[in-house]
């Protein structure tokens, strides 16, 4: 868990259970560390909001007659400790590197990229890069691209699907994995699936599990779905896991050991569930199985599903390079109007709100910076790189009495 400043006085008032100007308190109960936020205090002003530029400073990828730029069900691209960045180019088996301007560096050839293209990949210490390939197999190649070990995942336990999902990567190397547990074929009603978090070293093997987690929330008939029903989620910090269960705004942060550390709340309900929604969403099913093998059985399908009578509040969490957690909104469709995001300061304090493109896929946020990925219209991809605009200092660095 990176350290951060804090000034005293807030410090002071937060441990006394008061609240502070920016609306949060913090107590301990039974050693945990609880932080309540109230949601209609964000720590900002409207003079401190952070933004995301307009214009992309970086684009790698698109260029039309450059081979090299040639991306294709591009999986995951992580800006490097220089500067460049490495892209896992799923769809043609190769990771590519390029510098700190945009341009082409190497090439990497991974594997079959059906088989065995990479997924995932991260820098794990200077001219280190770590992939995890669809093969299930952990490679790691030198600045020059040439693989110096390779292992494979070892299997979950039995008690659990197979394929586990990569889900990040902790300080020292090594990886953080979601295995779900088989549906339930004896239960009924609406209840939720169980996922276990697993951590494993370079070498493949198990190190340890941090237990298991509320995962999807489901219809256990096979008869129709639990339509906007919740997901847990999580995400690796330097040497925690960050989760929640997506139903409350509430987050745990998990020891490697399983135990809670600390718990952070905003107090944001879900939003209601109206007819309209429902409405909406059947016809917007029913218009996207048209003329496909599906057509046929949605009405049934969706005669049979059940609808949560609230929505999600939250489905994903992204732990940026300074230990702010960047908490995605639950927004069932896309009116144009970007997503939003709630950020936390590593002391769990309620910042503000951030809207980044709703065709960016974010795969990395820094300091000073958000990578991700976006395809046009034509499904052509590219990797950019868009600066995060932060005004004045962050919160954690100041005091609040100055404000």
């Amino acid at each position: 868990m990176k350290m951060h400043l804090i000034a005293f006085a807030l410090l002071f008032t937060a441990c006394s259970g008061e609240p502070s100007r920016s609306g949060m308190t913090v107590s301990d109960s039974a050693g945990i560390r609880i932080v309540a936020n109230d949601h209609t205090r964000p720590d900002w002003t409207r003079e401190e909001k952070w933004t995301l530029a307009n214009n992309p400073a970086i684009q790698v990828g698109n260029m039309v007659g450059d081979p090299t730029h040639q991306l294709y069900k591009v999986s995951q691209s992580n800006r490097l400790r220089n500067g460049g960045i490495v892209v896992a180019n799923t769809g043609m088996g190769d990771v590519r590197l390029y510098d700190g301007r945009g341009y082409h560096v190497r090439t990497i050839d991974v594997g079959d990229p059906v088989t065995a293209g990479p997924l995932r990949v991260y820098e794990i210490a200077p001219d280190s890069i770590l992939v995890y390939q669809t093969d299930g197999s952990l490679s790691v190649f030198d600045s020059l691209g040439q693989r110096v070990r390779t292992a494979a995942l070892a299997s979950p336990p039995d008690d659990l699907e197979p394929s586990p999902e990569p889900l990040g990567v902790f300080e020292d190397g090594t990886m953080l994995f979601r295995a779900r547990h088989p549906r339930d074929s004896t239960a009924s009603g609406v209840g939720r699936r169980k996922a276990r978090l697993l951590r494993h070293g370079l070498d493949g093997k198990l190190l340890n599990s941090l237990g298991d987690f509320d995962d999807e929330a489901v219809l256990f008939e096979d008869r129709g779905g639990y339509i906007f029903g919740p997901t847990g989620v999580a995400a690796a910090a330097d040497s925690t896991v960050w989760y929640g269960t997506g139903d409350i705004y509430e987050l745990r942060e998990v020891a490697p050991d399983g135990m809670t550390l600390r718990i952070i709340r905003l107090d944001r309900p879900g939003t209601k569930v109206l007819q309209s929604d429902i409405s909406s969403y059947r016809q917007a099913v029913t218009y996207q199985v048209r003329l496909t093998p599906q057509e046929a059985t949605m009405e049934t399908t969706l005669a049979a599903s059940t609808f949560a009578d609230t929505f999600p509040v939250l489905d994903r969490i992204i732990v940026d390079d300074v230990g702010n957690l960047w908490v995605r909104n639950y927004q069932w469709f896309d009116i144009g109007s970007g997503k939003s995001w709630t950020v936390l300061d590593p002391q769990g304090r309620y910042l503000g709100e951030v809207t980044t493109p709703s065709i960016l896929e974010i795969h990395q946020i820094g300091a000073d910076f958000v990578l991700g990925r976006m395809a046009d219209r034509r499904g052509r991809e590219a990797v950019y790189i868009f600066a995060l605009e932060k005004p004045s200092p962050a919160a954690e660095e100041r005091d609040p009495s100055d404000r």
